[in-house]
């Protein structure tokens, strides 16, 4: 049965019943492989004959299903071991090159100094594993155990993979290797699990093997060469000339359509390679470290750097003395465009359930941040050889004096360019993640009605809309309304504290919530900070019909 198997056919002999292993001295490895879709419903059988007492030096294993011809390299599968250091028969499920058990039998089943190994495995539709095995001649299989395991669902191969010391290099004789049962109906189309690059060349991995005749790919719009490995599931694309560093380039992929037919969708990649960081490109932009009660901390991160950066391979700690970093944690790859935000934090409900989000993209999930004091702490953001690329030492005293409490109320600098660090304003609910920061000013001041008139009565939405502008952060605002009899029917902020730009909003109703009749109002808007500076103005509007 084995004449058709294909691989390492030159470190096998075939003799009248069996297979055997013939390697040379050099050699500690080898494998065969024949193509199999038989892993629905199935059975597998097999038979091994050694000479000696199996070891984690000398094994083998059978592999029941791979993805990959390559039995030595990276695959998705399963395998049965015969052999280890306590004398076991193994079934394993391998993804890439990391192996993860399902199912041991007894130790010392293999404990004889010469072996005749039946094994049978057994597989549901639903991935309902059985594992037995007859020993040296006994009447019946015995169970070894069972698994449930359905990770991987498609098969591709089979084979056997040895391993094995000089000494036992032709001890090995398979008898048979079979397998029965469910061709395995392939409805899936592949995908990419793995985009490695360089200046010279990109190497995509995918799911499965790909019809490498129907693949075309492009970079930019120009066509690219490539070659495949010899599984089709690995593809390289040279570059005519180096891609140049922290530029955006686009890699559209047509044709990748999997050996069953099953097409994946026309896919643009974008690649780029990250500048190396230096001291300054990537700084701490605001920082939560006493959240609300339900809430947690988050760091916010800003690329002013003008060049696309990547923060895999960055660190995020504080310290534990002036120069030793403490509690690191490791960032994994994420590319930041020029001026993008980045969030750092353990959990992204938790923080939108306090502050306004501008959606997922922005965050990026750690399991643990380093520990935050509520009083005062650092920020560390630095390389893994420990080149600081930002620090931030704080104190919850840095908080605007004005401020009633402070629980809740993000540290946010003044702008990306400056070391000066404020209170976020109480109009952006004490934090921003994500985007501006509400303290960053325009550098005009101005106080201003945007929308003068407004017509509740007509069910447009949209009231009254006061705009105001401030060249520095600090200010803490009252405004409110007044009707003509100099009544105050609305009061819309309390001594908050504002960003340096923003808007508030009247929509037309008491505080009660009333809508007001049709009229004119007055608008009374006092600010002041805690330098003494007053700003204070009136403006006219109207409720009309």
């Amino acid at each position: 049965m084995f004449e058709f198997w294909s691989g390492e056919k030159e470190n096998f002999i075939l003799t009248d019943s069996s297979l055997q292993l013939h390697a040379p001295r050099e050699l500690r490895k080898s494998y065969l492989f024949t193509p199999s879709s038989l892993f629905g419903e199935a059975e597998w059988r097999m038979r091994l004959r050694i000479g000696f007492n199996p070891s984690g030096s000398n094994y083998v294993r059978f592999y029941l299903s791979s993805n990959s011809p390559d039995l030595k390299g990276s695959l998705e599968g399963y395998f049965v071991q015969v052999g280890n250091a306590s004398d076991q028969i193994l079934l394993y499920r391998q993804s890439g090159t990391s192996v993860k058990k399902l199912v041991a039998s007894a130790t010392q089943r293999l404990d004889f100094d010469s072996l005749i190994v039946d094994i049978r495995v057994n597989r549901t539709a639903t991935g309902a594993w059985s594992l037995a095995s007859k020993i040296n001649g006994e009447p019946s299989f015995s169970v070894d155990g069972t698994a449930n395991d359905s990770t991987f669902t498609s098969c591709y191969f089979m084979g056997i993979f040895c391993n094995f010391t000089t000494t036992r290099r032709e001890q090995f004789y398979f008898d048979y290797f079979s397998v029965q049962g469910e061709e395995f109906r392939d409805e899936e189309p592949p995908t990419i699990l793995k985009v490695e690059k360089s200046d010279t060349c990109v190497r995509l991995s995918f799911s499965e093997r790909i019809d490498s005749l129907q693949a075309a790919c492009y970079m930019d719009g120009e066509p690219l060469s490539g070659f495949w490995n010899a599984s089709s599931t690995q593809l390289t694309l040279n570059f005519d000339s180096p891609l140049q560093r922290g530029v955006l380039h686009r890699l559209s992929l047509d044709g990748i359509v999997d050996m069953a037919g099953n097409r994946l969708k026309d896919t643009l990649l974008e690649v780029v390679l990250a500048e190396p960081l230096k001291q300054g490109d990537l700084i701490i932009n605001e920082l939560l470290f006493h959240p609300y009660q339900g809430g947690v901390d988050y760091v916010e991160l800003y690329n002013r750097s003008g060049n696309y950066v990547n923060l895999g391979g960055l660190l995020l700690a504080s310290y534990k003395s002036d120069t030793l970093l403490y509690a690191a944690k490791h960032l994994p790859d994420r590319l930041l465009a020029p001026e993008e935000y980045v969030v750092l934090t353990t959990d992204s409900d938790a923080v939108c359930q306090f502050y306004d989000c501008q959606g997922n993209d922005v965050f990026l999930i750690l399991e643990k941040l380093p520990a935050y004091g509520n009083s005062k702490g650092s920020v560390v953001l630095a390389t893994r050889d420990s080149l600081v690329i930002d620090d931030f030492i704080y104190q919850e005293s840095m908080h605007d004096e004005l401020l009633k409490g402070k629980e809740g109320v993000a540290l946010e600098r003044v702008s990306p360019d400056s070391k000066e660090w404020v209170s976020a304003s109480a109009t952006s609910h004490f934090g921003t993640p994500g985007y501006r920061n509400s303290s960053v000013s325009s550098g005009l001041e101005e106080v201003r009605l945007a929308q003068e008139v407004c017509y509740p009565q007509r069910g447009e939405e949209g009231g009254i809309r006061l705009s105001y502008s401030f060249s520095q952060p600090g200010y803490f605002a009252y405004v409110s309304v007044f009707n003509l009899n100099g009544v105050c029917v609305r009061h819309l902020l309390q001594n908050q504290l504002l960003g340096t730009s923003g808007e508030i909003e009247w929509d037309a109703k008491s505080d009660n919530g009333v809508l007001q009749p049709i009229a004119p109002y007055i608008i009374l808007f006092e600010a002041h900070n805690a330098q003494g500076e007053l700003v204070r103005k009136k403006f006219v509007c109207v409720v009309s019909q």
